[in-house]
């Protein structure tokens, strides 16, 4: 598990970040999995989102799946792959910090929510097509985000 800050703007904890991966790995069966979490600024953000999604503003998270096929799908149903190598999650952080603002909750919690939700992703959930399929990835976040907060080797980080 990686954790990269690369912006400079807002102050971030990398270390707990790395922290919370591991733990939401833990919980879906995929603690031996690898992961890159990079923390970028919004001009990044911006760059990326425009590449690869045609959308040319900064987006909060962006998830960069390395799985394909049957193996994706496998690990979708919860079935954990062994030493699998999920892929890259991206956050624009600057978007992250208005978000929470916006949203009256702090950074770091924002962050919790972007990471898991791009996990999500690298593992086939979708929100942007069928209702049932966004429900779905929905409670899944939800549920990770409850055990996350009852966890006791998190609950001074979280």
């Amino acid at each position: 598990m990686t954790v990269l800050n690369r912006q400079r703007q807002l102050a971030v904890d990398s270390r707990r970040l790395r922290e919370v991966a591991g733990a939401a790995l833990d919980l879906m069966g995929l603690g031996s999995a690898e992961l890159t979490v990079l923390l970028v600024a919004d001009q990044r953000m911006r760059d990326l989102n425009r590449v690869y999604r045609g959308k040319d503003r900064p987006t909060d998270v962006l998830a960069f799946p390395q799985m394909e096929g049957a193996a994706r799908r496998h690990t979708t149903r919860d079935a954990a792959l062994p030493d699998v190598l999920l892929g890259d999650v991206v956050i624009g952080v600057q978007t992250a910090e208005r978000q929470a603002r916006e949203r009256g909750i702090p950074l770091p919690q924002e962050l919790d929510l972007l990471l898991v939700h791009g996990l999500l992703h690298l593992l086939g959930f979708d929100h942007t097509g069928a209702r049932a399929e966004a429900l779905r990835m929905r409670r899944k976040e939800r549920g990770i985000l409850r055990a996350l907060l009852k966890s006791k080797d998190l609950s001074g980080t979280l």
